[in-house]
This record gives structure tokens, C-alpha cells and sequence, in this order.
């Protein structure tokens, strides 16, 4: 089992924007996709940072699952109506994370 961590910094001023989307339609779409959320989180220094984790079998299959999210017609039609204004994303970044063998929950 490995884990993503990622995160996402609004573009300035598109904050509510951003979690607008991922609350009416991106967090519907990994659902649909059967992504399996671990938790979700927003920073709390008023910047409208978004930082979830996503469970994955392995890397083949999160690098499928992603494809198959960026392809989704769906999708594709979300971002084109909620960056009509421009992009909400001023940067992304994301980790694959392991759970270290001598940790035990």
C-alpha cells in the first residue's frame, strides 16, 4: 500500500473558488472513480491551502486512476467552466509516501 499526499495553493483570490470545485465537483468524481480519500485538509492561516492523502494499491495503479481522472469528460468540462476566469491553481505538488516498516499504528 502506498499513500499521496498532495497539495494545492489557490491562485490569489480564487481560494473559495478552488474549494468550490473540489466540494461540487472534483471530490464527486474520485468517488465516482472509487479514489480512496484517507483524509482532507485546509490550512489554517487564511492562505486556502488544500492538503489531502489518497490510499493506492500501488503506483500503477494511482498513475491510472490519475489518467483515467485527467481524460473523464467530466472533469474536463469542470475545469473548463471553473477556469473560465482563469487558473485556480497557483501551485500543486505531491508526494508517494510508504508507511515506515518500524511505525505501527
Amino acid at each position: 500500500m502506498i499513500y499521496e499526499l498532495r497539495q494545492y495553493v489557490p491562485a490569489p483570490g480564487k481560494a473559495e473558488a478552488l474549494s468550490r470545485r473540489f466540494r461540487e465537483n472534483t471530490l464527486p468524481l474520485f468517488r465516482k472513480l472509487d479514489f480512496k480519500l484517507v483524509d482532507f485538509w485546509e490550512s489554517t492561516d487564511g492562505k486556502g491551502e488544500l492538503w489531502y492523502v489518497v490510499e493506492w494499491p500501488d503506483e500503477a495503479a494511482m498513475k491510472t486512476a490519475w489518467d483515467n481522472f485527467r481524460a473523464n469528460p467530466e472533469w474536463i468540462a469542470a475545469k473548463k467552466t471553473t477556469e473560465a476566469d482563469g487558473p485556480l491553481i497557483a501551485s500543486l505538488q505531491n508526494v508517494t509516501l510508504r508507511r515506515a516498516g518500524f511505525f505501527k499504528p
